[in-house]
């Protein structure tokens, strides 16, 4: 039996997010044999806790449930033979004091510290084997701007882009402005450069609107980008799993009702995520058409560009890709990759029991991997002279 631990929460705008999504992973292993979950948060302020309790959506959905964690809190981090090993602080009538020692770990986060490559960076120091993208693809996906430079090298088009740095803008506003007008006009797209869950992002129709949404995606984040808005736009999603080969999912086309998916349209409406058990079965109807309807011409295109921007990035396990097509010329873009997907997309795959062991079977593939790599070299550059 191998421990998973499931590591989520964490200090990002996409907290509770990360929550959903590793409640519906540990619910998952219900129908899985050989692994065991055990539920690693990290709170707001970085704190780690460890407790069987915290597999229980009923937990978090208690408005009090930070006063509860104290109990849970774990005392130190070591690494041991290729293990992540977690000290409890006491134990509890749930779990004992023991040690928790992992395995395999199955990061669930969203967004800074989690998503981009920093938890990735602790597991790859301490020799465990983690679902999901590495170190370097996960920062680069969860920055727009180095994702847009480097696709744009494979060949994969994006959508026209200028990049305000927060410093320069809150000296001079009329500079991003100005730019703006010069570069594409409106309506255009306001975002901060390492999020996702649309939080901070505003469709903007003047200048006056693009002003208010820089102070509020930069209120997130050091950059952000202003984005010309496709016309006549129709989104498509593409799931990507896999690590030597690729499995690419559906086309998905999301259905919203404003200019752009909202944060309350992805997860708080009816038949968002929120709308969902933790076990993955749906309480109403999701909100999206499966598969996209558009040309199958279009479709090849998607897939095979979702499976070279996959490549080109390095990706690992899952991403989702997001598309905007231009219904009208039918031109493509390629808007940004998902280096870890809220819920995982499982609602494009089979069931999310079969997902759960796809991925930790690519987890332990490219583990294996890179353990066979060289990472010691004999010199006598130390040696007495």
């Amino acid at each position: 039996m191998k421990t998973v631990g499931v590591f989520f929460g964490s200090r990002s705008p996409e907290h509770d997010i990360s929550i959903l999504t590793a409640l519906r992973v540990m619910g998952a292993f219900s129908s899985l044999a050989g692994y065991a979950p055990v539920p690693v948060y990290i709170d707001r302020k970085g704190a780690w806790f460890s407790d069987a309790l915290l597999r229980d959506a009923a937990f978090f959905q208690n408005p009090q449930y930070e006063k509860e964690l104290g109990r849970f809190a774990l005392d130190a981090i070591r690494f041991e033979d290729g293990k992540l090993v977690l000290a409890r602080r006491r134990g509890t009538f749930f779990s004992s004091a023991k040690p928790v020692i992992i395995d395999i770990a199955f990061p669930c986060f969203h967004g800074s510290y989690g998503e981009d490559g920093t938890i990735q960076g602790l597991f790859e120091m301490a020799g465990v084997p983690y679902v999901g993208c590495g170190v370097g693809s996960s920062a680069i996906a969860m920055n727009k701007i180095q994702t847009r430079r480097l696709l744009a090298a494979a060949g994969i088009p994006g959508v026209k882009t200028i990049e305000v740095p927060r410093d320069d803008f809150f000296k001079d506003h009329a500079s991003a402005v100005e730019r703006t007008a010069a570069a594409f006009g409106y309506p255009a797209f306001v975002k901060p450069n390492s999020l996702g869950s649309s939080i901070g992002v505003a469709r903007v129709a003047s200048a006056q609107e693009l002003v208010w949404a820089l102070e509020v995606a930069l209120q997130f984040d050091t950059l952000a980008l202003v984005e010309q808005a496709v016309a006549n736009v129709q989104e498509v999603n593409v799931a990507v799993i896999g690590h030597r080969e690729l499995t690419i999912s559906l086309t998905e086309e999301p259905q919203f009702r404003s200019a752009f998916q909202t944060f309350e349209e992805k997860y708080l409406l009816k038949g968002g995520t929120i709308a969902q058990s933790a076990n993955g079965e749906s309480k109403g109807k999701t909100k999206s058409v499966i598969p996209a309807d558009i040309p199958e011409e279009l479709r090849t295109a998607l897939t095979t560009g979702a499976a070279t921007a996959f490549r080109a990035i390095g990706c690992s396990g899952i991403s989702r890709l997001d598309f905007l097509i231009d219904r009208a010329s039918g031109a493509w873009y390629l808007a940004e990759i998902n280096p870890l997907p809220g819920t995982l997309q499982a609602h494009l795959w089979q069931a999310s029991g079969v997902l759960v062991q796809k991925l930790l079977g690519f987890a332990q593939e490219r583990h294996q991997e890179e353990r066979a790599l060289m990472r010691v070299f004999a010199s006598s550059i130390l040696a007495k002279k």
